[in-house]
């Protein structure tokens, strides 16, 4: 395949963690210890999955309410707010942008998921981790801080709900927000949306009409390859299943365990976790299930993306990425294994687009909501 290309490169430099996480380049090295020596052989389909009456079942469109409005009009105000960074050693108090490194703990292991580099968030209380942002008003910046808590009964890892954890954190820097007032000129000037408030609730909503309606056919895709998943007749080998969580792993949580220090006895404890989690489990069976119903449809079918299709991707490559065309088309047909790698990308979108027009809403349930 030939890859598309212009004149000039006005995007940055292309960012390798970027290539690994879309899949385009190979994992860390250091990861390759805690993956499987031989790779897991790949299970055979007799027949690949049917399309024939491909339905499924889509709620309404949630409707848009003021109070969605209100909560995006004031995340937007606090985005454009002005900002100072607080000194080593300045206390930090609710509301401020914090930047922390963090490891959990629970049971004398580290808690899978956990682990967390460079990560600028809001010092405010989550229902997901009571207690944890709490605990940091009054940290200083630059300080090592350990927070207790119990996490909650809806807490990710089902086996983790009610458990007592530590989080080791370390406070690295942290911003003071200092709010716009209402009668603040600056304030609807600086969100870009209008010169009055009527303006910008109106832009405001029609930005997550256009959300809302995109959630919708993302969600009317996901029922569908789900119910392609569930007509693909495969047993999928624990073996992959484990290769494949250690690949994700690798990609995710490894670096930020090799960056924070972490012995090689506890960064194993991170990979077990990950393995040992059953809902991770449970959704990597269904997209290698799901992976090898598309590639049998795709043979069955001789199904090749189209030029339009292979320009929009590579278009939406280029961009997410910072490069120009031209810069991508070379670095692609540079190294032969990140061309074949596109190849099955744009293979993979040809086929999902296959089947997304075989399908259909079930009648009889509601289509719109204002």
């Amino acid at each position: 395949m030939s890859f598309p290309s212009d004149h000039g490169n006005n995007g940055q430099p292309l960012s390798i963690g970027e290539l690994q996480g879309m899949g385009l380049l190979s994992r860390a090295p250091g990861a390759m210890a805690f993956r499987s020596t031989a790779s897991p052989r790949l299970p055979t389909l007799r027949e690949a999955p049917s399309l024939e009456g491909l339905q499924v079942k889509m709620p309404a469109p949630r409707a848009i309410t003021p109070e969605a409005i209100i909560e995006r009009f004031d995340a937007l105000c606090r985005a454009v707010a002005p900002r100072r960074e607080r000194e080593p050693g300045e206390a930090v108090t609710p509301g401020d942008d914090v930047l922390l490194d963090v490891l959990g703990f629970a049971n004398g292991r580290l808690l899978p998921f956990s682990a967390r580099a460079d990560w600028w968030t809001e010092c405010t209380p989550d229902p997901l981790l009571p207690g944890f942002f709490e605990s940091l008003v009054g940290a200083r910046v630059g300080e090592a801080v350990a927070v207790n808590l119990v996490l909650p009964d809806d807490y990710a890892v089902e086996s983790l709900r009610g458990v007592p954890a530590r989080f080791g954190v370390v406070l690295k820097a942290a911003r003071e927000v200092t709010p716009l007032e209402e009668e603040d000129p600056r304030r609807f000037f600086a969100l870009g949306r209008g010169a009055t408030l009527d303006e910008v609730m109106e832009s405001i909503a029609g930005e997550l009409v256009a959300e809302r309606d995109a959630q919708y056919l993302q969600d009317f895709q996901e029922r569908v390859l789900k119910e392609v998943a569930r007509r693909t007749r495969v047993e999928v080998p624990r073996s992959l299943v484990d290769e494949e969580i250690r690949q994700r792993w690798s990609e995710a949580e490894y670096p930020v365990l090799v960056g924070l220090g972490l012995p090689p006895e506890q960064t194993r404890e991170a990979v077990d976790g990950w393995l040992m989690d059953v809902p991770t489990r449970l959704e990597v069976e269904y997209r290698l299930r799901l992976a090898l119903g598309l590639r049998a449809i795709a043979e069955r079918g001789r199904i090749q993306p189209e030029r339009e299709e292979v320009e929009a991707l590579f278009d939406g490559l280029a961009e997410r990425l910072g490069m120009g065309r031209e810069a991508l088309g070379r670095l692609l047909q540079s190294d032969k294994a990140l061309g074949r790698k596109f190849d099955t990308l744009a293979t993979h979108v040809a086929v999902v687009s296959h089947v997304l027009s075989e399908a259909t809403v079930a009648p009889g349930i509601a289509q719109g909501a204002g």
